[in-house]
């Protein structure tokens, strides 16, 4: 990305006024979450890419241009949802250039709308679920080893909150609260739909089959953890390190334990186990508003999204003459 920062608003800046200028560059950057600004990046680039090929500017972006390269996207099998994340990082790159944005131009809208209406707007490539009962293969095959009780409590904690792979890279030991019954209340500082900050709690129960609460006091006892990042890296010589796992660790987790018993390795990957809490709550017609509770999502028409296809044929229609 060329810039973050507006680039008049902070020119000639004053020796004295160094630090406050460098806290402001600071809260500038911090209005994007960090997995947003690094999406952004890439799909500038992206845009920048296709516009050198064909001697266009990208900033300021005409119309014309944006028009022209969501329809060449959209051509290659780039799906929609994906096109308008592109469209926000072009507007923010725009915004942060003090230049006006063309991504509402009727033109651009437009053409989107079209391309929604001719492609459709359900993202491809999207990953399955992992239901409850390949969790509990999953994790009967995970060694007694630490990286083992790490990856247990990663895939059993990941599917019991629905969480998200970045709020589990998140974690730190001062987040959980245990009770004396003996789950678990989480807290999230801040989620992909929380881009103010203001957190909220994810109720963890330990349950009789998963045990996710029972699993991840393994982990933190076992590797010696009682502050700082929950979910880390072990060293060759089998101890916890101070690193903490990323969120395109938590990833390879998933995908290397969905493996072992026998799931696509392509196919399934961070965002399963929260895909497959929903939709094993959603076979057992569990109510919306108590999923909600745990996934922390605000919009019901993505958890309603799930729910569809975990009932397809429930009580379907042609059940009694097919």
């Amino acid at each position: 990305m060329t810039t973050l920062t507006p680039q008049s608003s902070f020119s000639g800046v004053p020796a004295e006024l160094q630090k406050s200028f460098e806290a402001a560059i600071g809260y500038l950057r911090a209005q994007l979450a960090p997995a947003t600004l690094r999406a952004y990046q890439s799909d500038f680039r992206i845009f920048c890419d296709w516009c050198e090929r064909f001697k266009l500017a990208t900033t300021p972006a005409t119309p014309e241009t944006l028009a022209m390269f969501l329809s060449d996207q959209a051509e290659s099998g780039v799906a929609a949802v994906t096109l308008e994340r592109r469209l926000a990082a072009i507007r923010y790159v725009h915004q942060m250039k003090e230049l006006p944005s063309p991504t509402d131009h009727p033109l651009v809208r437009g053409t989107l709308t079209g391309i929604r209406r001719i492609h459709g707007t359900l993202p491809r490539n999207q990953k399955e679920p992992i239901l409850d009962h390949q969790v509990f293969r999953m994790l009967q095959l995970t060694p007694d080893t630490l990286i083992g009780l790490r990856d247990r409590a990663i895939i059993a904690m990941g599917f019991a909150g629905a969480f998200r792979r970045s709020e589990l890279a998140a974690l730190d030991v001062s987040d959980l609260k245990f009770d004396q019954a003996g789950n678990l209340v989480c807290l999230i500082r801040r989620g992909k739909t929380d881009q103010g900050g203001n957190g909220f709690e994810k109720p963890i129960l330990n349950g009789r089959r998963l045990q996710p609460v029972t699993h991840l006091k393994a982990w933190l006892s076992t590797a010696g953890i009682d502050e700082g990042a929950v979910f880390r890296r072990v060293d060759w010589a089998g101890a916890a390190t101070e690193q903490r796992l990323s969120a395109q660790w938590m990833a390879r987790v998933v995908k290397n334990c969905a493996n072992q018993i026998g799931l696509g390795f392509t196919e399934f990957g961070g965002h399963s186990l929260r895909s497959g809490f929903i939709t094993s709550a959603g076979e057992r017609d569990v109510q919306l508003y108590k999923i909600m509770e745990v996934t922390g999502q605000k919009d019901p028409r993505t958890v309603l999204r799930y729910l569809r296809r975990a009932n397809l044929f429930k009580d379907h229609a042609g059940e009694e003459f097919l």
